[in-house]
């Protein structure tokens, strides 16, 4: 019934209320990817309406999809009469969000603190369940026996290991399997393994890109630990975020701890490490507390350090389950096959001789280099990062190294990818052009994006009009709390800590004035885009109107509203991940940490502060609408401040419509690897590094001589400008 639940709330907002909301005329339906105006806030559809729609769409039972969707939330009722839950008049939860939105304001019939409000809708096509049942088998299937042959290749054919990689492929995605786009790449990748140093998979949020860099990733370790008997080679993942690499670590916990399971009989144990700021330095006072906030990929409770005789080991809180291939030492992240980092980190760590931890040593054995959501990586910092893997092309034993790029959003991918790993004969792996251009592959899935395009009006603040939205959200999620319904969860971006913070503490104090008792008032319509009593159940309105008035709201909405930034310790970041993914929170307020890569399956609604680059834009969005919770759906609003360069960014008609079609057409990435600093910076990288592996001192870490005096400066420069002249 899902797949028909979400074909149906597509259809339902994009050709009965989209219509209304524009105010086109009779039977003229709206384009897609083309910008509308909100023209009718007070638009409603009925019941009968819809459910006469579905039958011309020969929906089998569309009296059923409507109770669902009520049921679940999905559509909202808009009764005249506060005493009655019942109505005739509807609207999407969705659609209802982005009117009241478009209104946002302090008092009744006041106009609204928005200039102008514009909206569009657009599909994604996405994987979903039906597209997801590819396992690698000798079968008359064409995708799965071309996989098969492709594993088997691989592994020169042998295949006891081929056997033992399928059986760990199908164990880990029990109940599902590879969609058509995965299959393909993960095929082609190791086809062309032998040949093709680089590759780059570029495909939209919520496409599988994971899976795909992590089925290669075992794959080599297996061919390297069992067909080559190579111990030392090792993958590096790096990751430009700490949540997503959180995250990330999850997946590997999960493949591994069923891949060790398979590997046993070759006394084999395949072991991870995340190294980064947060990797601690000494096992005391670590029982007990959470591993990375991360939760098991078995049972589902959280992930703890426990004692487990002499040792101190990762495992799930009812101990049942233990993953004692984790290393949780900074001395001990060296001893890893796998270690998940961030670029800082992995050039600090180049610099350094540090036995046990990740070093020169280490690095110089990464035979697999993972760099996901590249995009990151423009101008001087895609430059760092190329100066960074020149060096550790030049540093590696042997010279062969793999490297492997994802990303959803990047323009010109050849161009950037050859710039950023200097092969000039990438191989990329483009979910646009294959399932769009070539029609090679057949995704059956869309996510719908619904766009809104506000500016503010220059007489108000926008941290007052995100504060009044932080409110609806939070009052939103207590509201379907009350109804015994999933509430909508939302993020709202904003790239600077201290407005971040403002907005927060102006949030609050909007609660403490009493917000939003106004909108509470049963005697304004439904239909009013003030009004959202209509979220409740009828027989609490009354007292949740009292409630507001006496201030007794305070308390019940101001922690459904939360912070999320660079600034916060680990454990309070891990408290928002655990909010997000629970459910327990109505909305995080957060700058880039929640831009990228990680899946929050409640997440309806993004809000964005400033006219960012398409890039970064597109990257939040794809945020929201992620799974079959929010019916595969995102309200994604841009919010233009009232600053000069926004308001005339708001005239430019190229950004405008990149926005509409979700399309990075004809824009580029940039890599200034060819920058005079950037080049200096690298050759300097790479002499400390030659350094470091040739058992130098070079002042990195305690371990590899610690704070260095003014003469012994003098002698390591010498030495990095002797180094400098070497091949």
């Amino acid at each position: 019934m899902s797949e028909e639940l979400v074909k149906a709330y597509h259809l339902i907002i994009t050709q009965l209320e989209a219509p209304k909301i524009a105010k086109l005329p009779p039977n003229q339906q709206l384009q897609l990817s083309y910008w509308y105006p909100i023209n009718n806030p007070l638009y409603y559809i009925s019941r009968e309406e819809i459910k006469q729609f579905l039958r011309q769409r020969n929906f089998p039972d569309p009296e059923k999809i409507v109770s669902i969707l009520l049921q679940k939330g999905y559509l909202v009722q808009l009764p005249d009469n506060p005493k009655e839950d019942v109505s005739e008049k509807l609207r999407s939860i969705h659609m209802d969000i982005l009117v009241r939105s478009s209104q946002i304001t302090t008092m009744y019939q006041n106009p609204p603190y928005l200039l102008t409000y514009n909206f569009s809708l657009s599909y994604l096509k996405v994987p979903t369940k039906r597209d997801r049942t590819i396992l690698p088998e000798n079968s008359v299937d064409r995708n799965a026996k071309n996989l098969w042959d492709s594993i088997h290749l691989f592994f020169k054919e042998n295949t006891e290991v081929s056997s033992i990689y399928i059986s760990i492929i199908k164990e880990y995605l029990k109940g599902s399997g590879l969609d058509p786009f995965q299959s393909f790449v993960l095929r082609e990748m190791f086809l062309a393994s032998d040949n093709k140093n680089t590759h780059a998979i570029v495909a939209p949020t919520g496409s599988g890109k994971t899976e795909i860099y992590l089925f290669y990733m075992l794959a080599l370790l297996l061919r390297w630990r069992i067909i080559e008997k190579n111990m030392s080679k090792k993958v590096v993942l790096i990751y430009p975020r700490k949540t997503l690499t959180a995250d990330q670590a999850l997946r590997i916990i999960k493949l591994l701890h069923i891949a060790n399971e398979k590997i046993r009989n070759h006394n084999l144990k395949l072991t991870f490490a995340i190294r980064d700021g947060d990797t601690p330095r000494y096992l005391r006072g670590l029982v007990g507390n959470t591993f990375r906030g991360l939760t098991c990929p078995i049972c589902g409770k959280r992930l703890i350090y426990s004692a487990k005789g002499n040792q101190i080991i990762v495992s799930c809180e009812s101990g049942q389950h233990k993953f004692d291939f984790i290393k949780i030492l900074r001395d001990d992240t060296g001893k890893a096959d796998i270690v998940a980092t961030n670029p800082w980190a992995l050039e600090n760590r180049l610099i350094d001789n540090a036995p046990t931890d990740v070093d020169v040593n280490v690095l110089a054995n990464a035979s697999l280099l993972v760099f996901d959501e590249v995009h990151e990586y423009t101008d001087l910092s895609g430059g760092i990062l190329s100066s960074l893997i020149k060096a550790l092309k030049n540093l590696h034993s042997t010279g062969d190294i793999k490297l492997v790029f994802s990303s959803a959003t990047i323009p010109q991918p050849e161009e950037f990818i050859s710039k950023i790993s200097g092969d000039d004969e990438p191989a990329i792996y483009d979910f646009q052009k294959e399932v769009h251009v070539k029609n090679k592959i057949t995704i059956s899935g869309n996510r719908l994006v619904i766009l809104g395009y506000f500016s503010m009006n220059p007489r108000y603040s926008w941290n007052t009009y995100c504060q009044l939205w932080a409110v609806l959200m939070s009052f939103l999620h207590y509201a379907y709390e009350q109804r015994n319904i999933q509430p909508p969860q939302s993020i709202l971006f904003v790239n600077n800590i201290r407005e971040l913070r403002r907005l927060h503490s102006g949030f609050e104090e909007n609660l403490r004035l009493g917000e939003p008792k106004d909108h509470l008032r049963l005697e304004i319509p439904s239909i009013d885009p003030y009004s959202y009593w209509h979220y409740l159940p009828s027989k609490i309105r009354e007292t949740t109107l009292k409630q507001a008035e006496e201030g007794e709201l305070f308390g019940l909405l101001q922690p459904r509203v939360i912070e999320m930034h660079s600034e916060l310790p680990q454990k309070e970041r891990e408290k928002v991940i655990n909010a997000l993914n629970s459910g327990k929170c109505a909305s995080v307020l957060s700058t880039s940490s929640l831009e990228l890569g990680v899946d929050y399956k409640n997440v309806s609604f993004i809000l964005n502060v400033g006219l960012d680059n398409p890039v970064s834009l597109i990257q939040r969005i794809g945020r929201g609408g992620r799974g079959d919770e929010t019916l595969r759906t995102v309200l994604g609003i841009i919010l233009a401040k009232a600053t000069p360069t926004e308001l005339l960014k708001t005239y430019d008609e190229r950004y405008k419509e990149t926005l509409a079609k979700l399309s990075l057409e004809g824009y580029s990435l940039y890599v200034t690897n060819e920058n005079p600093q950037i080049m200096k910076r690298g050759f300097l990288i790479e002499s400390i590094a030659k350094l470091a592996k040739k058992g130098e001192r070079t002042h990195a870490s305690s371990k590899s001589g610690g704070p260095i005096s003014r003469e012994s400066l003098v002698t390591f420069i010498e030495k990095i400008v002797s180094t400098l002249g070497e091949k």
